[in-house]
């Protein structure tokens, strides 16, 4: 298989993927099968890149060819996430998710269904990133003038531009959710990520009599 179409296969699995969650996400909050109540976690968000920034000098770009050339160099990864479920103070869940791809550069997806009993209870639920050796916080490179070079100039523009975007489409670092339920007798409920918000919510439907 070719590079080439092996790229475009995982394209389309990840668009798949993302879609189902998607449309789990927002789906109608059916009855449960059996009567215990459900507590549903779905929601799909794209991982924060975590990067330390330098800029380079006039000597190092030299050893850089012209076509490649960038003031600001950044390396780093996607952050890893963790998932902690809480029902009365006592911890049901507890993972670390990360992102698809080799990378981990792709979303991350959550789907995970807990029993819970019914009647009142105090319900947390903590979406948290984990730091990542030598890499632990975000640093950004500080200004410098602009590049007399053109073409280099446009591609800085570009990079900033894209870590910008990035970083307004990624999840917050911290995400908590509590509250108190009560779940009746084959009731779901859903806790979600509300892209507007930013932030993890609930929403509950009674179940059908």
């Amino acid at each position: 298989m070719s590079r080439r179409v092996a790229w475009v296969l995982g394209a389309l699995v990840a668009a798949g993927a993302s879609f189902g969650m998607a449309a789990l996400s927002r789906a109608p909050l059916a009855a449960y099968p059996s009567d215990t109540p459900v507590l549903r976690l779905a929601w799909s968000v794209r991982p924060e890149r975590i990067e330390q920034c330098r800029t380079l000098t006039d000597e190092e770009l030299a050893d850089v060819p012209a076509h490649m050339r960038q003031r600001v160099q950044c390396e780093g990864r996607s952050a890893g996430y963790r998932l902690v479920v809480s029902v009365d103070g006592e911890s049901r869940f507890d993972t670390l998710v990360t992102g698809g791809g080799a990378r981990g550069d792709r979303p991350v997806y959550v789907f995970r269904e807990l029993d819970v009993p019914g009647g009142p209870h105090r319900l947390e639920v903590r979406f948290e990133r984990q730091a990542i050796p030598g890499v632990d916080s975000v640093e950004v490179a500080t200004e410098t003038e602009a590049s007399p070079d053109t073409l280099m100039a446009e591609r800085e523009l570009r990079e900033a531009e894209e870590r910008t975007r990035r970083q307004e489409e990624a999840v917050p670092p911290m995400m908590t959710l509590e509250a108190d339920i009560a779940p009746a007798p084959r009731e779901v409920l859903l806790v979600t990520y509300d892209i507007d918000r930013r932030a993890l919510v609930l929403r509950t439907r009674a179940p059908a009599r």
